[in-house]
């Protein structure tokens, strides 16, 4: 390990707030009388529903047919019946699948792989799955790996879970690190990828031990288990590659690029049991959590369970005006409706105590914001264009470079409201460049 790789980094050590479910194992949650299923469970085109009402489904039935292009399939998580298939005009009419649970739990699963597995097979099987980037993206699993198939050197599994408060991806590398090492020695042979690394932070040790144990029970000498420091934001893709691998994602370029293959640690756990256990991706870990949840836990959770009923299995709240968030604190976004439903981007569910707002002050030029910009940009200036007015700035100040990590605002002991301002100017600029 380069220990000089250490000083280069960029970010701010934030508190991790995992104390309360790190330790904690993951629980199944019983899954409620009726589960909803938007087409709309991932970024890109929503499915197309190929069941009607009165249909009988099982665990692992199709619902949603993927539509081509950046799109996926989406599978019941339980079995029953199709109830209702209503249309959302508020968002361009899609339509939400809704099963009305029998609680037999009968399954249908996808068809056995053949042993010598290639790369067709396994996008395929990835396809099938409908399974996604389970980090927060939502990105088409299927579509990265057909597209990173002929030029991949290596292999990048992010386990670094930087989000204060989240601790879903860790337990998943506890609980199931001999399954994760499994199906990286797959995926290191059909892709042949001269070397791959499973990233976590230098705090991770129950996980760190537990994915250490399982390399060396299957002899997985290949596999380098690489220890970041606990600096936010180690998740964010190109930050890790460089740290690991020293290659740097130019503007406008993916990782495949620069021959790096990268998925989240949970999404390689979802391509294991889609693999070796055949079946769909309908299911995953959150992490329900924060001061204001009465019972913070990791969970199972079927997709297309609603937020209510999770929290009742937690619970319930405690008194107090609360803010919920789906996903961390620092890149997750608040919600108020309960009812709304668990899908294939949902990683942690987290309830704060609202406070008073503090109120913004002038800027003091104390620089923090730029010093500890993760992508080197300059947020205040940013800030400033956006409120003159003076949108086309964000060209010349590559505000579309921002990785939205919250880190500016975060730092700012002017509590200038940095990140806001530069996605409202690069939501300008993109109106200029469409007209």
């Amino acid at each position: 390990m380069d220990i000089l790789k250490f000083f280069t980094v960029r970010g701010v050590r934030i508190p991790a707030h995992k104390e309360k479910t790190k330790d904690l194992k993951v629980e199944s949650i019983k899954p409620s009388k009726h589960l909803y299923f938007p087409m709309a469970m991932h970024i890109g085109k929503p499915a197309k529903p190929i069941v009607t009402i009165g249909d009988s489904v099982k665990i692992g039935t199709l619902l949603g047919e993927s539509e081509g292009g950046v799109s996926t399939n989406i599978h019941s998580s339980v079995s029953g019946k199709v109830v209702s298939i209503p249309k959302d005009e508020s968002k361009k009419g899609l339509e939400t699948v809704i099963i009305e649970n029998d609680y037999r739990d009968d399954k249908v699963k996808l068809k056995d792989l053949n042993e010598s597995i290639t790369t067709e097979d396994f996008m395929k099987r990835l396809e099938e799955a409908g399974i996604t980037g389970k980090g927060g993206a939502g990105f088409p699993a299927h579509i990265k790996y057909d597209m990173e198939r002929h030029k991949s050197k290596y292999l990048v599994i992010n386990g670094s879970e930087c989000e204060p408060y989240s601790t879903a991806d860790h337990r998943c590398m506890v609980e199931y690190a001999s399954e994760i090492v499994k199906i990286i020695q797959l995926i290191e042979k059909t892709y042949e990828v001269d070397e791959a690394f499973i990233a976590v932070e230098e705090h991770m040790t129950e996980s760190r031990d537990a994915l250490k144990q399982a390399l060396k029970e299957r002899n997985a000498e290949r596999i380098t288990l690489y220890e970041l420091p606990a600096i936010y934001p180690q998740g964010h893709s190109g930050l890790q590659i460089h740290q690991i691998l020293g290659l740097e994602i130019e503007e406008g370029q993916r990782s495949g690029d620069i021959g790096v293959l990268q998925s989240n640690v949970s999404t390689i756990k979802a391509i294991y049991d889609a693999v070796f256990n055949n079946e769909s991706f309908h299911k995953r870990i959150i992490t329900v959590t924060g001061p204001m949840i009465k019972n913070p836990k990791n969970v199972m959770v079927r997709l297309g369970t609603q937020v209510e009923h999770i929290v009742e299995a937690c619970g319930g709240f405690h008194p107090g005006v609360r803010i919920n968030i789906s996903g961390g604190p620092m890149m997750g976004k608040s919600f108020e409706d309960l009812t709304l439903p668990v899908d294939k981007d949902t990683t942690t569910l987290l309830y704060l105590k609202r406070y008073g707002k503090e109120e913004e002050r002038a800027c003091i030029r104390c620089a923090k914001c730029v010093n500890c910009c993760p992508v080197s940009l300059q947020p205040i200036l940013i800030s400033n264009a956006y409120r003159n007015r003076e949108y086309e700035m964000g060209n010349i100040l590559k505000s579309e470079s921002c990785i939205s990590c919250g880190i500016c605002t975060y730092i700012c002991p002017s509590r200038i409201t940095l990140l806001e301002d530069i996605q409202k100017l690069n939501k300008a600029l993109e109106g200029i460049e469409d007209d």
